[in-house]
């Protein structure tokens, strides 16, 4: 049988390698692209290849070797391409610090490596029905201060999501993000300089609880369960229900 071909950004990190790690789990081959390589060994049906993010968006020449390898590195058949852009870099900084390398590092990683990936593999998305999951985070419509870049970032790329909805979906490609609020990651806990600070952050959730990068894992391979493209252009908010928050002097 056909496997699913997974590319994953970020596959090293604490998100990443939950993602990798379900879709291993479901028999599919997972290309991981990351400069960091994997914490542990995994099977045969995973491949790391070490990737800039920033010079992947900056550098048309390294993105195109590094595109090549990709595709030497997919099986001969496959039964659908699913591309989730899961890395990120998160910049805190305040408006008076940042720096116009800030914003080039930002955007390079968060949003302009996304579309480039994607752009890179439009064949392939389209003759395979195939998907793209987009991880961006409740900073995109609700922030704080210090988060500028990171938010700005983020929000452009949701509104990436919607844009390339439009022109992909009839080329039979869905594409949707999801949208995290507090994952239980090291650049969660970064954050924050006081633990108590980070047990704050889970009251404040009417779920009275923070996410963790295996449900989060869960939920991006539930949607990637979708046979149909009906599901497109949507932001999908995975926040414990703090979106919903009012708050308020009383």
């Amino acid at each position: 049988m056909n496997k699913k071909v997974i590319i994953v950004s970020g596959s090293s990190g604490e998100i990443g390698s939950a993602i990798v790690k379900a879709f291993i789990q479901d028999n599919s081959f997972v290309i991981g692209l990351d400069k960091d390589s994997p914490k542990k060994t995994v099977t045969t049906d995973f491949k790391h290849i070490s990737v800039d993010l920033y010079n992947f968006s900056e550098d048309s020449s390294y993105s195109a070797n590094i595109i090549e390898n990709i595709k030497k590195s997919m099986p001969s058949n496959y039964s659908r391409l699913i591309i989730i852009n899961n890395a990120a870099l998160q910049i805190l900084k305040p408006i008076n610090e940042i720096s116009i390398s800030d914003w080039n590092n930002s955007f390079y990683i968060n949003t302009f490596s996304p579309f480039f990936l994607v752009q890179a593999f439009l064949n392939e998305l389209s003759s395979s029905s195939g998907q793209v999951i987009n991880i961006t985070s409740i900073h995109s419509r609700l922030t704080k201060s210090n988060f500028a870049c990171y938010s700005a970032s983020k929000a452009a790329l949701d509104s990436l999501t919607r844009s390339m909805a439009i022109e992909l979906s009839q080329k039979g490609i869905s594409i949707n993000s999801i949208a995290p609020a507090a994952i239980l990651t090291n650049m969660l806990k970064a954050g924050f300089d006081e633990e108590s600070k980070l047990n704050e952050l889970e009251n404040f959730h009417p779920s009275k609880s923070i996410g963790n990068p295996e449900d989060l894992a869960k939920l991006v391979k539930s949607v990637s369960l979708l046979d149909d493209n009906f599901l497109t252009g949507s932001v999908i908010e995975y926040n414990g229900g703090i979106s919903n928050r009012l708050h308020d002097p009383n």
